[in-house]
């Protein structure tokens, strides 16, 4: 399947090469057969608008705290859905209190972000409504 490692750099760059393209459609078809199940468990977790507003704001740019003021809710009510997003599989932490979605996805049933009474919508917020869909997935 791959070639052996020879004794030049420029061999051992297209071996890593292939093996980086050979990972990449792995990944494409494992998110394609997990696909149902992903959005399954996100629509379980983001049950509230509330928490749909976390999932689209959690892109690893803003902390927990920057997430809580943004939407008007307690860190801790942040944190709570984070920590279930995480043991899901939903969200990663990078950076200590960044939390970032494995899967840029916001379903496209969901309604827009849509600011609380007397706030003003903001870029960031603007910014997260936007469905991502794998290759393939209409």
């Amino acid at each position: 399947m791959y070639r052996e490692v020879g004794a030049t750099s420029e061999d051992e760059m297209m071996l890593l090469k292939e093996i980086r393209e050979d990972i990449d459609l792995i990944k494409r078809y494992t998110k394609l057969l997990a696909w149902d199940a992903i959005l399954t468990n996100l629509n379980k977790i983001a049950s509230s608008a509330d928490r749909k507003q976390i999932w689209r704001l959690a892109d690893g740019t803003l902390s927990t705290e920057q997430i809580a003021n943004q939407i008007g809710v307690t860190v801790r009510s942040v944190q709570y859905f984070v920590q279930e997003a995480e043991s899901a599989g939903l969200i990663r932490i990078a950076k200590r209190g960044y939390p970032k979605r494995i899967e840029d996805v916001i379903p496209s049933e969901w309604k827009p972000w849509k600011p609380r009474r007397g706030e003003e919508e903001t870029e960031v917020q603007t910014q997260k409504t936007e469905t991502k869909l794998p290759e393939g997935i209409t």
